[in-house]
């Protein structure tokens, strides 16, 4: 499951239909094994992932150069941006108050940013979503290593490093 995740974002990075495969795959898993472990929130998540990569997969094969590359979007209204983060913040916060989490408000900023990350990259094709995915990504590094579970915040360190590689080659795209 990690190894179909990790290859499904280095593909988008790229801006390779690819990416599609390996994620519809890897979300339907992560559904299962997330379910199982009682990680409901993971799973509900793992759910919108794999809703937004079946939208995503035709809007991404609609928006193609004659080259086969596609076609990203430069311009994101940072208002709204910044709006939905905050609103979803406080939503997911005032949940994971309720249920007793931990690093509350980092928490929900994590995964408020993830949910308008994955909004604007896969559905809309906005270069910005890399910038969201880099914010959510160190915040993960930092969660992780604070509930002592270095590995998997190694993993958020090199999906960050992604981001950045995904940002410099979205930029490329939409030239």
């Amino acid at each position: 499951m990690s190894f179909l995740g990790v290859a499904g974002v280095i593909l988008i990075a790229y801006g390779r239909q690819e990416n599609f495969l390996f994620n519809i795959v890897q979300n339907i898993l992560n559904v299962v094994v997330s379910s199982k472990s009682k990680l409901f929130g993971d799973a509900a998540m793992a759910i919108y992932y794999l809703g937004t990569q079946l939208f995503g997969y035709d809007i991404w094969r609609k928006h193609r150069g004659k080259d086969g590359h596609l076609i990203t979007d430069n311009r994101t209204d940072w208002s709204v941006v910044i709006a939905a983060v905050l609103l979803g913040g406080v939503a997911l916060g005032g949940l994971s108050y309720v249920l007793g989490g931990t690093y509350i408000i980092l928490d929900a900023f994590n995964n408020s940013t993830a949910i308008v990350a994955q909004y604007l990259q896969i559905i809309k094709r906005k270069r910005s979503g890399w910038l969201l995915w880099a914010a959510t990504n160190l915040v993960g590094v930092y969660i992780w290593f604070g509930v002592a579970q270095p590995q998997i915040a190694i993993m958020y360190f090199v999906f960050t490093v992604n981001s950045l590689r995904g940002y410099i080659n979205w930029n490329q795209l939409s030239k």
